[in-house]
């Protein structure tokens, strides 16, 4: 059988509260959101995983490889503190889940642009042929 390991985040995101769910398998890392609206109880994000877990949409897998490096305590302890106040002055941290999510949004966005200019090229190509024809038509009758 399988190994497969999902966990789930449930943070506030400006408005409504959102669940992001991470997929580890053998295929890859895949990451899924939800909006939830209000603040879901326990209860509410359990059901929901039973019921509708199967209607997520993952992203693709995508490899990665965690890599733990060992360093010096107190060199580790200046990193993380220099690290606490850069993300003070500029925004908020980001994790590795919502650094996918983006990505994953980037994609669709460029997806959807290019089938818009196929779609578009297309509804000119036809235009195009519709008044060559009544043209011709025009022509035939004269």
């Amino acid at each position: 059988m399988p190994m497969v390991h999902i966990q789930a985040t449930i943070f506030l995101d400006k408005r409504y509260w959102v669940g992001t769910f991470e997929r580890t398998d053998k295929e890859g890392y895949a990451v899924a959101r939800h909006i939830f609206g209000g603040e879901p109880t326990d209860s509410e994000v359990y059901e929901f995983v039973l019921t509708h877990y199967q209607e997520l949409k993952f992203g693709e897998p995508k490899e990665f490889t965690l890599e733990i490096k060992h360093m010096n305590p107190k060199r580790l302890q200046r990193e993380v503190r220099r690290e606490m106040e850069r993300i003070k002055e500029t925004t908020k941290p980001s994790t590795f889940a919502q650094d996918y999510i983006r990505e994953e949004i980037e994609k669709k966005k460029l997806q959807s642009k290019k089938e818009s200019s196929e779609d578009k090229q297309a509804r000119k190509e036809e235009q195009f042929a519709l008044r060559q024809q009544k043209k011709k038509e025009k022509q035939r009758g004269h």
